[in-house]
């Protein structure tokens, strides 16, 4: 019997936190490196790659995506980011949070052109996959093969108190990136980053 019936709760929060914070120093350090980065060659088909630009605005995007949003989740205020790398014309990020506790960070990055989107996302996956201990999700997101590439990954709670799952897609020259911290288990948290994925793509053209 559990002497400390909070003690779960509150260890699974502050591994919700740290894994939170964490989601936002990974993405601070890839854009902050973006320009100096030799990402490892992600294979695409022609079929799941897209030439396409899209004049579209990330926080316009992301407050579009609100209305699509999986039920139960609410989406905070969008922000603008100003991050200044090579070919990047726009970012912006919010936070969707759910009625049970879960909180997704959603961050949409425009590019000048799909090339750009095409080596950043490649950045991104390259770097994914050397991370230890992760689940490679992917298949999740396969429905949005067609818009371009999509990867994701994530990991139950050790304590078996929820999971943290992300995904990153591209469309053209937009990129995507849901990083959920869920309290429900990877299975569940991973079909929920697509969902948000999805909600995402019908705003943008």
């Amino acid at each position: 019997m559990n002497a400390n019936p909070i003690g779960k709760p509150r260890k699974m929060r502050a591994y919700l936190i740290a894994l939170g914070a964490a989601s936002v120093i990974i993405l601070a350090i890839i854009l902050s490196s973006y320009g100096h980065l030799n990402p490892a060659p992600v294979t695409t088909s022609a079929s799941t790659t897209t030439s396409t630009s899209y004049a579209v605005d990330a926080v316009s995007v992301i407050s579009s995506a609100a209305s699509r949003a999986p039920p139960g989740y609410a989406e905070g205020q969008a922000q603008q980011l100003n991050p200044s790398e090579p070919g990047l014309e726009g970012a912006g990020y919010a936070v969707f949070s759910s009625q049970t506790g879960s909180l997704g960070n959603l961050t949409v990055l425009v590019f000048g052109g799909p090339g750009s989107a095409q080596t950043y996302i490649d950045s991104v996956v390259a770097n994914a996959k050397g991370l230890i201990g992760y689940t490679d999700v992917s298949p999740a997101l396969s429905s949005y093969g067609h818009y371009g590439i999509c990867y994701g990954y994530g990991e139950d709670d050790p304590d078996g108190n929820g999971s943290v799952a992300t995904g990153v897609c591209t469309r053209g020259n937009v990129y995507i990136q849901v990083h959920l911290v869920s309290h429900s288990p990877l299975s569940i948290a991973r079909q929920d980053v697509a969902s948000i994925i999805g909600a995402v793509y019908g705003g943008i053209g």
